[in-house]
């Protein structure tokens, strides 16, 4: 069983599972995950030359931990996003990755911890049925999508408990 003191210790493993993770739903497509937490997603992807994306990615001045960037020659580029936690997650927590998600519109939106969630958040989510604050992106037609909260499970390297 893996011990973490600090959230960065996290990242190598959470890349391993977010990349099998996006393989196994992007089979026909190039997958690449990054550990971005010391760097902003626009400086990234002017760095390294991503392409394929909407106009509005000079202005993605954030910092997710892990940045997963999904590249099919016949759509755009999509990503990805992991925030990992060492503590329990909070509605803080919760309000940050919904943050960058309603910002760069990612097809995935992990905020993971081996702590679970905070009993408010619980307590939001299972007792008063506010699923309606995990939503970040609502396309005409199709189900919302939404931040994917869930425990990570620093034994088996995969998450656990999802909410």
């Amino acid at each position: 069983m893996r011990s973490y003191r600090q959230e960065k210790e996290m990242y190598p493993d959470v890349c391993v599972w977010f990349k099998t993770f996006l393989d196994s739903r992007f089979r026909n497509a190039n997958n690449n995950v990054y550990d971005l937490s010391k760097i902003s997603l626009s400086k990234f992807i002017a760095t390294n030359h991503i392409e394929n994306l909407p106009g509005e990615w000079v202005t993605w001045d954030i910092k997710v931990d892990i940045v997963g960037f999904i590249q099919q020659s016949d759509r755009p580029t999509s990503l990805a996003f992991v925030e990992c936690k060492i503590n329990s997650l909070t509605l803080a927590h919760l309000s940050q990755l919904l943050g960058y998600s309603r910002i760069a519109l990612p097809v995935f939106s992990f905020l993971i911890s081996p702590s679970g969630m905070s009993s408010s958040l619980v307590s939001l989510l299972k007792e008063y049925q506010r699923f309606d604050v995990l939503e970040y992106y609502w396309e005409k037609g199709k189900t919302p999508r939404r931040v994917i909260t869930a425990k990570w499970d620093t034994m088996s390297c995969n998450i656990t408990k999802i909410c």
